[in-house]
């Protein structure tokens, strides 16, 4: 098993509590890496989008709330 599947691992064995925690330490990161490399933003934000049409709440409101124009 590599570095990459032994992280994802052990993250979903988190609570769900722990893994809010995490998320809260890494998806800083996670941006400023991404950030780097224009092609792997595009694939992440293509991911996101699939994800996110599936969820119960107004893309444009919470697109807004994130960047802070409500």
């Amino acid at each position: 098993m590599s570095k990459v599947d032994d992280f994802v691992s052990s993250f979903q064995n988190l609570s769900k509590d722990e893994q809010k925690e995490v998320m809260k330490k890494l998806i800083p990161e996670f941006c400023k890496t991404a950030m780097e490399d224009k092609s792997f933003v595009q694939e992440m934000m293509h991911n996101c989008m699939e994800t996110m049409k599936g969820m119960d709440f107004p893309m444009k409101e919470m697109m807004s709330k994130m960047m802070g124009k409500v």
